[in-house]
């Protein structure tokens, strides 16, 4: 159940995202080594949107607020990565640390050995399960997608092995959702089905909601 303390804390965290929205837009722009505005003009208001948002989501959804820090941190993280991803269908293996590295620490705080523990396993399980993927077949995968999965398996992890299950099955579920609604309208526009995919659609930023909504499963 939400209560007042819940909300309180998700509205600081909309308003510290979204103050924080051009130091972590700037973050993604050098990240990319094009930290000139003429390359890319720096949108921090939508960057803090992101951030701010999936913060105040995340604070909202959490089962124990003494997680809230560590969710609140991947959400600047994923701002950042989103906007790398989206811009250049890349994410550096910068954000990816830091994703991963910010996990690492804040998951002690409410200190559960077994949880986090069961967070490192599930790092690894889900970072294979992405490699081979990718491996395989055109999944539409990258490797900096492999590379984020560690950070998601470990956050989710400390979750639940259900929570990993459903974060990641939502993240190729929301990913295939918009896969097809880019082949509709490449359909309808007669372009080149297979160029539309390479071009409009990143996989980043739906398996980062697709761990938001393993963490609403938790």
């Amino acid at each position: 159940m939400i209560g007042s303390v819940e909300v309180v804390l998700a509205v600081l965290a909309l308003c510290a995202g979204i103050g924080m929205g051009p130091v972590i837009d700037r973050v993604a722009r050098v990240s990319l080594r094009e930290d000139s505005p003429a390359a890319w003009r720096p949108r921090g208001l939508a960057t803090g949107l992101i951030a701010g948002t999936g913060g105040a989501v995340a604070v909202l959804l959490v089962p124990d607020l003494v997680l809230a820090p560590a969710w609140i941190a991947l959400a600047w993280c994923a701002a950042a990565i989103t906007r790398t991803d989206l811009a250049r269908h890349r994410i550096p293996d910068v954000l990816n640390l830091a994703a991963i590295g910010s996990g690492a620490l804040l998951l002690l705080i409410p200190w559960d050995g077994a949880a986090y523990g069961r967070a490192w396993l599930a790092a690894l399980a889900v970072t294979a399960a992405l490699l081979v993927l990718a491996l395989l077949g055109p999944s539409g995968l990258g490797m900096g997608d492999v590379k984020l999965a560690p950070a998601l398996g470990l956050y989710l992890g400390y979750l639940g092995w259900g929570a990993v299950l459903v974060g990641v099955v939502a993240g190729f579920v929301l990913g295939a959702l918009a896969a097809v609604a880019v082949l509709v309208r490449a359909a309808l526009a007669r372009q080149s089905v297979s160029g539309a995919l390479r071009t409009a659609l990143p996989f980043g930023p739906f398996l980062l909601l697709g761990t938001l909504v393993g963490l609403a499963s938790a």
